[in-house]
């Protein structure tokens, strides 16, 4: 890594810098806008609860809470071109610094089908979005991952009272790539939440789940204790979880300490990986003319591509037909 960060460094004032000046004279401007939208939201606010009567009703609990949301907005449109700006001009060129073989497309996502292909989730996909759209072939590999965001709607009432909430029960990174193992079936792997709280009781809840196949046991108790397995053949799924994989998914697992999922299907592996971050985005009120929050982006981006060799996927020993 430490030629990388060498190299990163030199990429970093040599092609980034003279972008990176003209952007910071941009978020300038969007700043000042962004200041001016606060101050008329506010001052709009205070004016609104002078004038408006107490007699008003709920419309006296529902104009102010408008105009803050319609406020928060303008800040959203007036920032959107600086955004796409910096992802246009910095982290595309970062994505082809980390590998060439990379597309990048800031306002593309995962197909949602290839999402709920997975069946890592149990939910209903009412609503489905993502960002930060990576796509290429990785030594022998074929990749694709970016933001996602999904949420189940539950709805309560009827007529005029009638209520949509959504849920969200995804947000995080979901990965794509080819699988260096031919198979038929499909075998998932989820975090063992059940076998951590409940001990041998865990175990029993485990075999409880519906429609996720039959619990499959393996023979690594390290790996037991973090995740659980399912899947439509024993057989099968021990081909695929072989024990040097299932080492790398628990390591793979530490380096990013948080919960992660992965689905075998269609010699497919997707994985989900949890997180709450925002990745690949910009600042506002500071300069983005700052090597260690490039940099930043960098790390990211090698730990997502890293997810190739973490899982040793370039391996080809197995031919698929």
């Amino acid at each position: 890594m430490m030629n990388k960060d060498k190299n990163f460094k030199d990429f970093y004032e040599q092609t980034l810098v003279p972008e990176l000046i003209m952007l910071d004279r941009e978020r300038k401007k969007v700043d000042r806008r962004v200041i001016l939208i606060v101050l008329i939201t506010v001052i709009a606010i205070i004016i609104e609860a002078k004038i408006i009567p107490e007699d008003a009703g709920d419309w006296k609990f529902v104009i102010q809470p408008l105009t803050g949301i319609l406020g928060f907005i303008l800040i959203s449109v007036v920032s959107k071109n600086y955004r796409l700006n910096f992802k246009n001009k910095i982290i595309s060129k970062i994505s082809t610094f980390v590998d060439k073989n990379m597309q990048y497309t800031p306002e593309g996502t995962v197909p949602e089908e290839e999402f709920i292909r997975s069946a890592i989730f149990q939910h209903s996909c009412d609503k489905y979005k993502g960002e930060d759209h990576f796509r290429g072939t990785l030594g022998k590999t074929a990749v694709e991952f970016s933001e996602v965001v999904a949420q189940y709607v539950t709805r309560t009432g009827s007529g005029s009272s009638r209520k949509e909430t959504y849920h969200t029960f995804f947000k995080g990174i979901f990965f794509v790539a080819d699988f260096n193992k031919h198979f038929k079936t499909h075998t998932i792997v989820l975090p063992d939440t059940a076998e951590r709280l409940f001990g041998k009781m865990g175990q029993k809840l485990q075999s409880l789940a519906i429609n996720r196949g039959e619990l499959i046991r393996l023979e690594d108790p390290e790996f037991e204790k973090e995740f659980c397995v399912y899947g439509d053949d024993q057989v099968e799924a021990r081909y695929i979880l072989s024990p040097s994989l299932m080492q790398r998914i628990l390591e793979f697992k530490r380096k990013w300490n948080t919960k992660v999922y992965l689905s075998f299907r269609d010699s497919k592996v997707y994985i989900a990986i949890r997180m709450t971050k925002n990745l690949f985005e910009t600042r506002l009120f500071k300069s983005v003319v700052d090597y260690n929050f490039i940099e930043e982006n960098m790390r990211y981006l090698i730990l997502l591509t890293g997810i190739v060799e973490d899982l040793n996927l370039n391996t080809r020993i197995w031919t698929k037909t």
